[in-house]
């Protein structure tokens, strides 16, 4: 199940480990090969993921492309998943490799540690089985990232259930099946976007919740200015 939104504007802190690892920066090109075999799904791991699709959106076409071999005709399994069913079937993997071939490499994202927290946040907040973008505080992605820092320009949520590997969600979002926008597709691929934040934890519905924030700007609260939320 995939979930994504995106908003613009001008312009809580006792966090479990579970949720987010913080790498504080961009990863080198020279590090994006092949995913780590028994890598553990981590804030750096997605993030290092979004920015190889960004920056060599025709690898991760290749990518894509052999999910096609393992299509039964009604699902499709990641290496190392459980079978996902697909709406679109082979059509819509097709489309996701031709749009990733046509489109020209972005600047990488940089990791943010507040924006990290505020991914933690709502996967915390959506441990016992909520779903979808508004906390059970009613919060929006846009309040939880202020909590830890200012945001200028848009900012752009995106959030995965049920995917084991941080490349299976970042496959899964692009492919963004069965919804036509692709909205979680155009958050990753968004040009306007420069930071990101991610966090990964347990959903009693689905097994697993990744929550990934974009912003287009974002400066971080020093650390005795943090306003921390209790779950």
């Amino acid at each position: 199940m995939l979930r994504s939104v995106k908003y613009s504007r001008e312009t809580r802190l006792a966090l479990s480990t579970v949720f987010c690892l913080v790498w504080p920066s961009v990863l080198s090109a020279a590090e994006y090969h092949a995913a780590p075999k028994g890598e553990s799904v981590s804030a750096g791991a997605v993030i290092r993921e979004v920015n190889l699709a960004r920056q060599n959106p025709s690898l991760y076409a290749m990518y894509i492309e052999e999910l096609c071999s393992r299509f039964d005709g009604i699902s499709v399994v990641f290496p190392g998943e459980a079978k996902w069913r697909m709406k679109e079937g082979l059509d819509g993997i097709k489309e996701a490799v031709r749009f990733l071939r046509t489109i020209r490499a972005e600047r990488p994202l940089a990791l943010s540690p507040g924006m990290c927290r505020a991914a933690a946040d709502h996967c915390a907040d959506q441990v016992a089985g909520r779903t979808g973008h508004r906390a059970s505080d009613r919060s929006s992605a846009g309040d939880r990232l202020r909590r830890y820092g200012i945001w200028t320009g848009f900012w752009g949520e995106n959030i995965a259930y049920g995917r084991k590997t941080a490349r299976a969600i970042i496959l899964a979002l692009i492919i963004d099946d069965g919804r036509p926008a692709r909205t979680h597709r155009k958050n990753i691929f968004d040009p306007g976007f420069n930071y990101a934040g991610a966090a990964y934890g347990p959903h009693a519905l689905h097994g697993s919740v990744c929550t990934i924030d974009f912003a287009s700007g974002y400066t971080e609260r020093p650390t005795k200015a943090l306003i921390g939320r209790s779950f």
